[in-house]
């Protein structure tokens, strides 16, 4: 679907509300994502307290690209193993039900959106790598940050996954144009939500938030994906929302090769969210650049 927008021609808009943005959405016709349907399997065998890691594996075991792409990022160097998993099932009982469901999570997202490279000419292996380096980063950083609770380090690490997913939704829906307003963006780091708004009336944030709803995620993660990047006065105790906006912050600082700006970010708001200096120090050591899109 290709929503008729003049992106090139000036447009002064008035101020939307939350609520009238959220109408001109739901007006759009954007064509939302299902949740991938062997994370709903995963989700419901995990609820079943009779269920192990062993059919877990078997699981995705049944899917054969799907075990592949799993068993090489259990394999990362970011996962440490100190013995390579050969089966899906190996990898269960080694990194435990809530990683591997990660993964899963993780390869199944990608691997909707395959073709968008080749339909819009945008390299969208820029915003999963992003998306993948905050995920790391926000899972580390959550068993250290005390002033929040509300979501443990796996649901952290979904929602760094997913908080780019409404930029992939809208190149899907949207093509060429979204692409080439991403392209406009990245010359001025920040700018992104001002254009969406500006061009479309809302934001890839108020589209992954939507996304998050579809798929009944958790209303603290929503909230993340939704007002992650807002300043820390805006977002009152949400606390959480900031820590997925610092790690997004320091994983685009990494990605440009700017380690000390990474750390700086972490330091600066290490405070608020309830992590000590030391940890936010080093806090970056070891973490996994993907290169190769993540999938």
């Amino acid at each position: 679907m290709n929503l008729p927008i003049a992106f090139l021609r000036p447009q002064h808009p008035t101020p939307m509300t939350e609520s009238q943005a959220l109408r001109k959405l739901l007006k759009s016709n954007l064509s939302i994502p299902t949740m991938p349907a062997i994370v709903q399997k995963i989700s419901t065998l995990m609820r079943d307290p009779n269920t192990g890691t062993a059919e877990i594996g078997k699981l995705v075991a049944e899917d054969a690209p799907l075990a592949a792409k799993v068993l090489r990022i259990a394999n990362s160097a970011y996962y440490g193993l100190s013995n390579e998993c050969m089966s899906t099932e190996h990898a269960s009982t080694i990194l435990g039900l809530n990683v591997l469901k990660n993964i899963v999570t993780q390869v199944s997202v990608i691997s909707q959106f395959e073709n968008l490279e080749k339909e819009t000419g945008f390299d969208v292996s820029v915003i999963w790598k992003r998306s993948g380096l905050t995920a790391q980063i926000a899972f580390k950083m959550a068993p250290h940050c005390k002033e929040v609770r509300v979501l443990s380090p796996d649901e952290f690490y979904v929602c760094g996954l997913l908080h780019k997913v409404g930029q992939i939704v809208m190149l899907d829906n949207i093509g060429k144009p979204y692409a080439k307003l991403l392209t406009v963006a990245s010359h001025n780091p920040g700018s992104t939500q001002k254009l969406e708004n500006m061009k479309l009336g809302f934001n890839h944030q108020d589209v992954g938030a939507l996304v998050a709803k579809r798929w009944d995620l958790p209303d603290a993660l929503i909230d993340a994906i939704q007002f992650h990047g807002q300043p820390i006065e805006a977002i009152g105790p949400r606390l959480h929302v900031h820590l997925i906006t610092v790690a997004s912050q320091a994983a685009r600082m990494l990605i440009d090769h700017e380690e000390e700006k990474a750390t700086s970010v972490l330091l600066r708001n290490a405070s608020i969210l309830g992590m000590s200096s030391q940890v936010a120090a080093s806090l970056l050591d070891g973490i996994q650049i993907e290169e190769e899109g993540m999938a």
